[in-house]
Order: C-alpha cells, then structure tokens, then sequence
C-alpha cells in the first residue's frame, strides 16, 4: 500500500487486520491530528475572526424587516435596492438587480410564476354584539393572508371546526357568511370559498396551542386563483387564543357577526434578485456563491434576514480584508447573491441558463444567528450536506470551519483549569459580541435536507449546502423578529464559519491538497464506518424469508457509501486544479477507502453467513434477487426543455405544473414512490443522468433513505417520461 504518513496504520492496516473494535477509537485521534494541519492559514483565519462582527448584521436585520418583502412586491424592490446600495458601499463590484422571468410567464420550467401582491391597509373587526378590533395589517403584516383581495363585508361567522373536510360543512350553509377555521389553509380555500361559496376565512393557528398560545401564523393563498380562475376574497390570521376564544362563543350559541375591510391587491411583477462580486485574480475559474434568501414572509423575518445580515456581514468583512491586502486575493471570484427563496435562483437559471457552469460551489445561508436557548426553542447552526446525488468537496470544507468555531466556543472542564488559581468557564477560545450572549455554540453536522435554495441548486447539478438554525418555534409568525431569534454572539460565530469558508474556496490551490486530503478521507471513513453499521443493523433484524433482501441491502449500503466517498474525494481536483499532482497525492487516500470497502464487505459477509446459520436457512438464500431485464435496460435522463425541481408536493414549485400536465389533481396518488418520503422522488430525478439504469438509480436512492422496491422507481420513471420531464433509454437505443 502506498505511503501516505499516519493514516495507513490509523486506519487501513487496522481494518485489513480485522481489528474493527478499534476503529471508532482511532478514528477520533486521526480526526483531531488532520484538524491540526488547518485548511486555512492561521493568520488569514486570526484576521476574519477578529474582524468579524455580530452588531452589524444584526442591526441589517432590523433595518431589512421594515419594508413588506414578500417577492415580487413593491417592498421586494425596496429591499433589492437597499442590498444593492449596500454592497456597492462596501466596495463590490458588479453589482446588478436582476429581474426574471417575464411577467407574463406562467412557468418557468416546472415553477408557477407569481403575482406581484400589494397592501395598503387591512382590519378584522368583530361588529355584533360589540365591537371589537380582532386584527389590523398595519400592527402585523402577517395576520392578511396574502394574495387577499380587496373587499368591505359584514357577515356572520360561522364556526366549521377544521373546514378542511367536506364533513366540516355538513348541514351548514356557508354562502354568504365567513368561515372560522383551523386547518389547511388551502383546503379551507378550496371548501369555504370555492365549493360551498363563503365570503372570506378567518383562520387561527393551532400548532404548539398550550406552549405558544399568542402565536400568529402568515398565511398565502395556494392557489391564488379558483378552479374557474375564480379571485380569492380576503383570509385573515388569528392566535390560537384568539380563534378559540370565538369558537367557544359560537359554541354557546352567540350568533357573531365580522366586518373585514381591505384594501389589497395582485398586479404583473417580476422577482427582483441582487448580484455582487468581489473579483478573484483568475475570472476564467469557476466561481464561488454566497447566496442568502430576501423575503421576508410579512412576518418579523428572521427565517430570512437573518441570514441576509450575515451574508452582507460576510460581503463587508471579506471585501475590507481583501482591499486592505490583509487576505491575499483568493483565485476565485466570490459572487454574493441575494433573492426571494427558491423562486430567486431557478429564475436566474431559467434567464441564464449558461451561468450553471460557472459555479463551482453554492454556501447557502437560510436562517442563522439565533440565540441559542430563545423560548425553550434550543435552536441549533445544523450543516445539511449534500445529497448522495451530488457528492463533492464542500461539505467537509464547511464542517471543517464548523468543527473548528464549534471547539473553539464549547465549555469543557478540560479547558477550564478547573484546578487553577485562576479557574475559567472552560471555553478553548471564544468568540462573543460585545452586546451577545456569553452562550455556548451547539450546531449539528446533517445528511442532506431542505427545502431552500441549495435544494434547487443540486438539480443542476450545482455543488451547495445549507446553514440553517432549527428549530424555531416562531418561523412565520409576529414573534419571528430580532427581539425573538437574534443574538449577535451566534450571528457573529456563523459569519466566521461563512466567511471562513467561502474565502478558502475561493483561494484553495494545489498547495492546499495535503490537508484537504486528510480532511476528506478522515470524515469519509468516518462515514463508512457508520455505513457498515447500519448494514449489521438491517441483518441483524432480519428474519429467515427477509435474509435474501437483507443481505443484499446490507451490501448495497456499504458499495453505495464507497461510491459517495470516492466520487467526494475526487472532486477535489476541480478545487485545486492540478490534476497530475492531484492523481499521484489522492492515490494512496483512494486506496484506502477502496481498503474500508473491502474490509466491511468481508465483515458483512461473514456476518450474513452468521445470521444464515441462526436462523437455520441455507446459505443459498443468500443470493442476490433475480432482477427484470427491463429494470437493466432501462436508463432515463434529464430532458433539455424541463430543468430545475419538479416538486411533487409543493404546489408552486412543481405540483401545479404536473397537474396541468395530467389533468389529475391527485396524480401522486397512483405514484408508489411518493409515499417514500418527501426527498426519494427528488433525488430519484437528480441521479437520471443517462447513465444509470433503474436498478441503480433505486440502489442508490435505498442506501441513502431506505430500502424501495424497484418496480417503484420504474413506474415513477414512466411518469416523468409521459410529462417530458427525462427521456427513456430503450433496448437497442
């Protein structure tokens, strides 16, 4: 085996040995040495740390939050412009407000286009017996559903419990009158307004009722349109305090009588989505995204301007190191993109579809900041990786700067010098804000999920991961707010972690591959060491008739992970961009894993020939299942003329264009694969690369979620060829 240093006996030699017992034991040490070597220059780490602040993007949060940024709408504008005039202050270049797609556009791709929607003012009141203010637009955006229209109507209330079944209305009559409901908005929509003719909904939240009983969820009409191109009438919003103080009204027989007046309404528009660069000194690289999403759901916001705040904090920090000359010049252009969630990036591809190949890596930052111990939430900075679709060097890039602010800011007795005459906390070194919290720093390291943008992202093909504070108790409600989520000790620690990261990716060079090497191979092993447990998990509970599948599930798992981990490491060398140096340096470190493969292999086999035995089965009934040849022969691949998501569940964003496609609004219904979870269809969709046939395309999908029946993906296969969405390799093709 070739030599590479410590990590041949840490781990290969060990492994070929049989000594598996001692591989989580010395799997940590190999980890904390590889940390030791640093991605990133001390100095150039010691300067973004130092510099860095958590007052500013916190206070850009609160500026943000006042213009009603719900995309596209005039307050989006209003929040593009006040981004774009920041960025040119803070000495980025090219700095431009895209506007895409056309407006007159129903789809781009597989996405609806929406309307712009406008507010000028908005109340509830209760009107008999009394008169009461229940709800006002001009105290909380949120309490209007949005795409209400204007509307001044007094009407009775009437109580239809959930109103999001058809028994809800038995024996009521609704038309004319106002519903109170509690259950999904848009089936509400669709009984009260569309089928049974009500006026108007006033809908109150339910979720987490006895923690948060004050709480106000933002509502949006989907669709915001009827099933006759019907226009909504109006929606509004109450706590559940508020909605069930009402309901036990009308339950004791009052007969209550609402007046809602509102002045609102939907117009062409366009989403507006800011670009600025700070320039690397090689523009024909490929280049390195920030990306943060812009609305602000007319709620407080912190489910996006947090992470607005610190990407402009990032923008600032890096831009003022770089011109300085306190950070060398990465190589890499950094290119900050700032728009409405999901709707921003896939219509900048759909309008720059070529820009695809100019990005190597996307960090996207959601929500970020939060004070750690905010109402009970213990909201934690998680890292989402990416999915096994799409393998690549970033994500453990990232959680090296994770790992490495993580350690820096955890209490341990360890470094508290318990014993001193000078006893401390038992920080190693921490960061705080001057006006933060003295809190710790909990994050989590994630197998890919979303939704946000890096989920959009990873159709293309695009290499992104998220950074996201979950979970939050107030997302999309009038306590989402900086009050609520933001402290500028967390904000401060995660634009360390972005900006540490997007630097060094914009500036990783062939000298960098040593340590990037022993980064990547020791999280891989790491993986893989979990991978084959979860394989003697799956055998380990299977009974005599399910070994067969077990066995070959078990093997899968661990085949499947190589092929993560090899395809992950070999990315590198788009980073560094040397492939000879790249071939000879990543040679031994492939090996390896190739090493761990084998070893688990060996260890799985002798396990399932164990199982066979104890449960008095041949060890013929360990053969592989007989494959259909159709499964082999056929191989789909993304079509040309449908690119991005194609959601099967989230209406704007894929569902309302499959059902125009199909004419069926309960087409998922007849599609097995989509009770499989809500991201096995989705990467079912990214690994059809022309390449892989069915069987391998639902190997992968079962050893990253669970197993699925083959017969499943091919049928979801058929599907998506009836839409236009792949097309399908046949026999002889």
């Amino acid at each position: 085996m070739p030599k590479r240093g410590f990590t041949a006996p840490c781990l290969s030699a060990m492994r070929d040995s049989g000594i598996f017992l001692l591989l989580a034991a010395i799997l940590p040490t190999c980890s904390v040495r590889a940390r030791a070597q640093e991605l990133l220059a001390p100095e150039a780490y010691r300067q973004i740390r130092q510099n860095s602040s958590g007052e500013l993007p916190y206070a850009d949060f609160k500026r943000i939050i006042r213009f009603q940024g719900f995309s596209p709408s005039a307050g989006a504008e209003q929040v593009a412009a006040y981004l774009a005039a920041e960025a040119r202050a803070m000495g980025l270049v090219n700095v431009a407000i895209e506007h895409s797609p056309a407006p007159d556009l129903k789809y781009f791709w597989a996405f609806r286009n929406k309307p712009g929607w406008d507010v000028e003012n908005a109340q509830l009141w209760l009107e008999r017996p009394e008169r009461e203010l229940l709800a006002d637009f001009k105290v909380y955006k949120g309490s209007l559903a949005r795409f209400s229209r204007s509307a001044s109507v007094t009407a009775e209330l009437v109580d239809v419990g959930r109103g999001s079944r058809p028994a809800d209305y038995a024996g009521r009559s609704v038309a004319g009158k106002i519903v109170l409901a509690s259950g999904d908005f848009s089936e509400v929509t669709r009984l009260a307004l569309w089928e049974n003719h009500a006026v108007g909904i006033v809908w109150y939240r339910t979720e987490y009722a006895l923690e948060h009983p004050d709480l106000i969820s933002s509502l949006q009409f989907k669709p915001w349109l009827g099933p006759q191109g019907q226009l909504p009438t109006f929606g509004f919003s109450l706590s559940y305090q508020e909605g069930n103080a009402l309901r036990e009204r009308l339950g004791a027989g009052e007969r209550l009588f609402v007046h809602a007046e509102v002045q609102a309404d939907t117009r062409s528009g366009s989403f507006p989505e800011v670009l600025a660069r700070i320039p690397g000194t090689d523009p024909s690289l490929p280049v390195i995204v920030v990306n943060a999403h812009d609305n602000s759901r007319n709620t407080g916001g912190a489910n996006n301007l947090t992470g607005v705040g610190c990407t402009l904090e990032i923008a600032r920090l890096l831009s003022h190191l770089i011109a300085s000359g306190a950070l060398p010049r990465p190589r890499r252009t950094i290119r900050f993109m700032w728009g409405p969630e999901h709707d921003g990036l896939v219509s900048h591809f759909f309008t720059h579809p070529n820009d695809v190949a100019r990005i190597l890596a996307i960090v996207n930052i959601d929500m970020i900041g939060y004070s750690q111990r905010q109402g009970g939430a213990a909201a934690d900075l998680r890292l989402y990786r990416s999915p096994d679709s799409n393998p690549s060097f970033l994500d453990d890039i990232v959680q090296f700067f994770f790992e490495k602010v993580g350690a820096e800011n955890t209490i341990s007795l360890r470094n508290a010098e318990f014993l001193s005459a000078h006893p401390t906390v038992g920080f190693l070194n921490p960061l705080f804000a001057p006006t933060g919290t003295r809190d710790e720093f909990h994050y989590r390291v994630e197998p890919f999920w979303g939704p946000s943008d890096h989920e959009d992202a990873q159709t293309f093909h695009i290499r992104a991961v998220l950074l996201n504070d979950y979970p939050d108790y107030y997302l999309g409600t009038q306590q989402d707010s900086p009050e609520a989520a933001g402290d500028p000790t967390q904000m401060r620690r995660g634009v360390v972690i972005g900006a540490s990261a997007a630097y060094f990716l914009a500036a990783a060079a062939e000298k960098d591959l040593p340590a990037l090497l022993q980064n990547s191979f020791t999280k891989a092993a790491a993986r893989m060491a979990a991978d084959e447990s979860r394989a003697f998990t799956g055998l380990g509970s299977a009974n005599a008739a399910g070994l067969p599948a077990a066995g070959y599930e078990a093997r899968n798992v661990v085949v499947e992970g190589y092929g993560r981990e090899s395809t992950a490491l070999e990315s590198l060398a788009e980073l560094v961009g040397s492939k000879a140096s790249f071939a000879a340096q990543s040679a031994p470190f492939l090996s390896d894993l190739d090493g761990i493969r084998r070893a688990s292999l060996r260890a799985v086999d002798h396990y399932a020939r164990q199982r066979a035995a104890q449960l008095a089965a041949p060890e013929s009934a360990l053969a592989a299942p007989a494959v259909d040849p159709r499964y082999l022969e056929s191989v789909p691949a993304r079509s040309a003329e449908i690119r991005g998501p194609v959601n099967l569940f989230r209406s704007d964003f894929g569902r309302w264009w499959v059902v125009d496609k199909t004419g069926d609004e309960h087409f998922d219904r007849g599609l097995a694969i989509a009770g499989d979870g809500e991201y096995a269809y989705y990467e079912a969709l990214n690994l059809a690369d022309g390449k892989r046939d069915i069987r391998q395309i639902r190997d992968a999908l079962s050893a990253e979620f669970h197993p699925i029946p083959l017969a499943d993906v091919y049928q979801y296969f058929q599907f998506l060829e009836r839409l236009g969405v792949v097309r399908m390799a046949r026999p002889g093709k």
